[in-house]
């Protein structure tokens, strides 16, 4: 017996738009090329954590622990207190339990765009209305957010560097906008990229977060730390948000193997910081090597770059995958490349001379 149609769901889900991960390494002449459309490390993990993670396997049958001993090294390494660090499988997993505690239906949550594209996703899914704000000269509009504000916002987005554009802020305008922030809105001070930027500023969030109980700092093992592939976050919160989001979380999501990592590269982090000084070079050299060409992007202080093409981003994103590189298309904005090895950005190269050689502009 044919039977109908499942349920529908709710109807702002079926409006939601999808995460597009980025595309394989392109091949050419059935040669392996390079994938720069996904912001990950391109080093090898180190010996120490892949021992680790190992290790860990090893007791699989057993459900991972909370992850207190993660929370620890971090409080102790960021001079926190244990109860102001939360840690889950992913910063996403932390922004998703944040939306799903303090937003939901009624309200509306405040984000800069283009921004990270995983942000309306959850604020629809969370039943929470997106208010997006639009760039300005690529770079988050402080401004424009406070003025999208209203009485039933709960929550304001910054991610800082910006997500696909590279661009960070003043450290001092963050602070005053954060300071002018209802107590009723929680402001998500999203530093996945702070590794590849300015320290100090990075410092400072943590500081910040101390005199402001309504502001969150997310950060991740997953770039600079290079645990994309095992999903560990954390953030710094007052301990009354802390114990929200342990109420709120799903239990397990923290693998043993994850944990064992993160707490490896803890004790690696000089190399791990050597490795993102090697990318971050290498980002300002291949920058500078595309400005030569004629290709305008602004600065970055991320681990990749920001090509706003506009029309012609899609046709440049092809060029760079017949030779062998693809990139991340975001179809009439632009092109965001990620930083990899020398010889990787060095075909980024010989691809962008190669689609201006052919009559096409920068």
């Amino acid at each position: 017996m044919k039977r109908g149609s499942p349920p529908s769901p709710r109807e702002e889900i079926s409006r939601l738009p999808r995460y597009v991960p980025g595309t394989p390494a392109a091949q050419v002449d059935g040669r392996a090329g390079y994938k720069l459309s996904s912001n990950e490390s391109p080093f090898a993990l180190p010996d120490e954590m892949v021992a680790a993670m190992a290790a860990a396997c090893a007791a699989a049958n057993r459900y991972p622990p909370p992850g207190e001993e993660l929370v620890l090294r971090l409080a102790e390494r960021h001079s926190l207190r244990p109860e102001e660090v939360g840690v889950a499988g992913g910063s996403l997993e932390l922004l998703r339990d944040l939306l799903l505690a303090y937003a939901g239906p009624g309200a509306s949550v405040v984000y800069g765009w283009r921004s990270y594209e995983a942000y309306p996703i959850l604020v629809g899914s969370s039943g929470a209305r997106p208010v997006p704000v639009p760039l300005v000269d690529h770079r988050i509009d402080l401004a424009g957010l406070l003025r999208a504000v209203s009485d039933d916002t709960r929550g304001v987005l910054l991610a800082d560097p910006n997500n696909p554009t590279g661009t960070s802020l003043d450290p001092a305008k963050v602070e005053a906008f954060a300071r002018r922030l209802p107590p009723t809105c929680l402001l998500v001070l999203d530093q996945a990229y702070c590794d590849f930027g300015d320290p100090e500023a990075a410092s400072l969030a943590l500081q910040l977060r101390s005199e402001l109980p309504n502001l969150v700092v997310l950060r991740t093992f997953s770039k600079a730390f290079a645990l994309a592939g095992m999903r560990v976050g954390w953030c710094a919160a007052h301990p009354q948000v802390v114990a929200t989001l342990q109420a709120v979380a799903l239990p397990f999501t923290l693998t043993a193997p994850a944990q064992a990592g993160a707490l490896a590269a803890l004790g690696l982090e000089a190399e791990l910081s050597r490795r993102a000084g090697l990318l971050v070079a290498e980002r300002d050299r291949l920058a500078t090597s595309l400005r030569e060409l004629g290709f305008p992007l602004p600065t970055s202080r991320a681990n990749f770059l920001w090509l706003p093409l506009g029309e012609r981003s899609s046709e440049f994103a092809s060029a760079c995958s017949s030779a062998g590189v693809s990139v991340r298309c975001f179809a009439g904005e632009g092109v965001r490349v990620t930083v990899g090895l020398p010889e990787e950005n060095q075909a980024v190269l010989e691809a962008a001379a190669a689609y201006l050689r052919e009559g096409r502009p920068a």
